[in-house]
């Protein structure tokens, strides 16, 4: 018979209205906390549900501790927070997905604000720590003040919708949202992704303020290590935005500043500067070649990664009959040649006295023509291994 403090439970294969999943690794001194927390807010709450932690392949007793808490315990050997919470989705029946932490900073005893919002329409519910009261120490200064907000404006910017705390470890969605979301993160940048991808797919996502405690136990985040795999993962996400895009922009205005260098060969006077263009152009033109061969490779092994859709970019590459790599080698090769062409044509008008301001001009564009032709080159190289990368995994 089934006490009154004892979360409401549907039949053993049939569905239930709240999942809360806490991903563990070595957490047995906090999570028996986390998990009798989150199975009393359940009994109150009028939800059928359950709680569900994942240990993943921990050396201490925190199975033990939370299945005597009364979790459903389940067992991922996969190292990496992603790994541990996609299978505690799959073993989870309930249609509402509460994701927590089981280190202890969270208040599982009053998940209403984060799971209410989710009967009113809304796809995911982020706790906002930044908001919240929070504990001194329970976040270091510099992940408050620079980390957090420097990755939350980013996905802001990328996706276009409003983020606060996007690394926040206590959040909710519904199942249908998940499954749109679908991330592919094996470790921390879980959170971000999943942010990343619901603010993409323009999913309604609303912001409460939670409070945050200090942990039971040293924090397992390295700042450095894992700042880096989260934006790395946000990089492989957004290469059109953060690659593509600024490396056409870059060739454009370089292109540009070159034509100015040329038709104004003393320098186009701004106040009392005389600012020289060609320079801002050779500089422009082949850091955008760079940036644009850099937006292919990224796209390409985001794909190959599953991190990311097929594009047209990687479209293009996957299409044989599409030569790509032939254009940007002859490309290259074009604008090497023309590039060591116009050098000593320059230097042959140098040793009948020609103008200095006269191959000044035009030995910028020179240059870059011939380190931009380089880039291509290696740009071509470059879309040959990933061509035949592709070719040697299809055999």
């Amino acid at each position: 018979m089934k006490t009154a403090e004892e979360p409401a439970q549907a039949s053993a294969a049939g569905p239930l209205d709240v999942s809360v999943i806490i991903p563990c690794l070595n957490e047995e001194i906090a999570v028996g906390e986390c998990v009798t927390e989150a199975r009393q807010w359940l009994s109150g709450s009028g939800f059928s549900g359950e709680v569900l932690v994942v240990d993943n392949a921990s050396t201490d007793g925190t199975a033990k501790v939370a299945r005597e808490a009364g979790a459903r315990v389940i067992t991922e050997l996969r190292r990496g927070k992603g790994n541990a919470f996609r299978t505690g989705v799959r073993e989870s029946r309930g249609r509402f997905i509460v994701m927590s932490d089981g280190d202890g900073t969270y208040n599982l005893s009053d998940l209403d604000p984060v799971v209410r919002p989710l009967e009113d329409g809304y796809d995911m519910v982020i706790g906002n720590r930044l908001k919240g009261e929070m504990e001194s120490q329970a976040m270091p200064w510099l992940h408050r003040r620079v980390g957090n907000p420097m990755f939350s404006t980013l996905i802001s910017v990328i996706t276009r919708q409003s983020f606060g705390d996007v690394l926040s470890g206590l959040r909710s969605f519904t199942r249908e949202a998940w499954e749109t979301i679908s991330p592919a993160a094996t470790g921390f940048e879980l959170e971000s992704e999943i942010c990343l991808r619901a603010g993409r797919n323009g999913m309604r996502v609303a912001e409460v303020p939670i409070p945050y405690g200090v942990r039971r136990e040293p924090s397992k985040l390295r700042g450095l290590t894992h700042g880096w795999a989260i934006a790395r993962f946000i990089i492989l996400e957004s290469a059109d935005l953060i690659f593509i895009y600024p490396g056409i922009i870059a060739i454009v205005l370089g292109i540009v500043s070159l034509a100015m260098g040329v038709a104004f060969s003393d320098g186009v006077d701004v106040g009392s500067v005389s600012w020289q263009p060609v320079f801002a152009g050779g500089i422009l033109v082949p850091g955008g070649v760079a940036f644009l061969t850099l937006g292919i490779a990224t796209k390409w092994l985001a794909w190959r990664r599953d991190v990311a859709r097929s594009g047209r970019v990687v479209n293009a590459l996957r299409d044989e009959s599409i030569p790509v790599g032939d254009y940007f080698l002859l490309a290259g090769v074009v604008s090497l040649v023309a590039g060591i062409g116009l050098d000593a044509y320059l230097l042959w008008q140098w040793a009948v006295d020609s103008p200095v301001s006269l191959a000044l001009g035009w030995g910028a564009v020179a240059q870059t023509l011939v380190v931009s032709g380089l880039n291509l080159i290696v740009a071509a190289v470059l879309i040959g291994v990933l061509r035949a990368g592709q070719r040697s995994d299809e055999n």
